[in-house]
């Protein structure tokens, strides 16, 4: 098995190379100009390219026994401009400026995931491959959470669950039933920045973070993904837990997680 590592920003890839290195999995690093490379990757076999190029060291890598590809970590999309293919991404360029030009990521991914199975690679799931990086549903913190806060939760998914067929965000911060803010393209850390002046402290319900999976999407490579920072973050703007999608949602530093949410009275919940 040869894995082809396509990866983007964030501590996600290097947890993935690290677990690929432990069980022996030979691995190629692909990585992209105008993104985040983790410099932990770079003790690897790995080659940063322009976006145009992603088609002829696809083919480089199946001409070397590459037959898999999992990506992990985020990528920036790329604006037309910043694209230069080259001879063998001309003949899907179109179609994928096209799907850059309809926004939202899954028109994108979907088209790529297709496109790759088509040309003979499979399209590997981080969920099946390393699942502890996952929780499950229900309570996994020692904070219990009022059914004022499931209220808000049920609120909370609704409209996350009409926003997915628009492909926009994963996140709501949410309560006394009052949408304090919903996520863009910014992400999740800066929605919990922006919210913060919005957050009421001097009554009893308090704000939650619910950030669900979106519905029809893309499970293999654009999973939900809540690190320590983020926990810290909730922390320090006064909200009170997470709600997140039970056995699709990626928590890196889990033991530390958890250990903070215990300490600080913060719930994680699974549904």
């Amino acid at each position: 098995m040869k894995v082809i590592l396509v990866v983007g920003g964030g501590n996600l890839p290097k947890v993935v190379a690290k677990h690929f290195e432990e069980k022996k999995i030979q691995f190629f690093c692909l990585g992209f100009i105008n993104n985040h490379f983790n410099n932990n990757l770079r003790k690897y076999d790995y080659k940063i390219i322009n976006f145009g190029k992603i088609i002829t060291e696809l083919k480089r890598l199946y001409n070397k026994e590459y037959r898999y590809i999992l990506m992990v970590g985020s990528l920036s999309r790329p604006s037309l401009l910043e694209i230069i293919p080259d001879f063998n991404a001309m003949k899907i360029f179109p179609i994928f400026a096209k799907k850059i030009i309809q926004g939202g990521d899954n028109h994108l991914l979907s088209f790529a995931i297709s496109y790759l199975e088509r040309i003979g690679f499979k399209v590997l799931s981080i969920k099946k491959l390393i699942p502890s990086l996952l929780l499950s549903k229900g309570n996994q913190t020692k904070n219990t959470i009022t059914e004022a806060t499931i209220d808000d939760v049920y609120k909370a998914k609704k409209i996350l669950d009409t926003n997915s067929k628009f492909d926009i965000g994963q996140s709501i911060i949410i309560q006394q039933g009052t949408i304090i803010g919903i996520e863009a393209i910014e992400g999740t850390d800066k929605l919990i920045s922006r919210s913060k002046h919005y957050i009421k402290t001097n009554i009893k319900s308090p704000a939650i973070l619910v950030k669900l999976a979106k519905k029809k999407q893309e499970l293999r490579v654009d999973l939900p993904t809540i690190g320590l920072q983020t926990i810290k973050n909730c922390l320090s703007n006064n909200i009170s837990g997470i709600v997140f999608s039970a056995n699709t949602t990626i928590f890196l530093d889990q033991m530390k997680i958890l250990d903070l949410c215990n300490k600080k009275n913060f719930f994680l919940y699974g549904i």
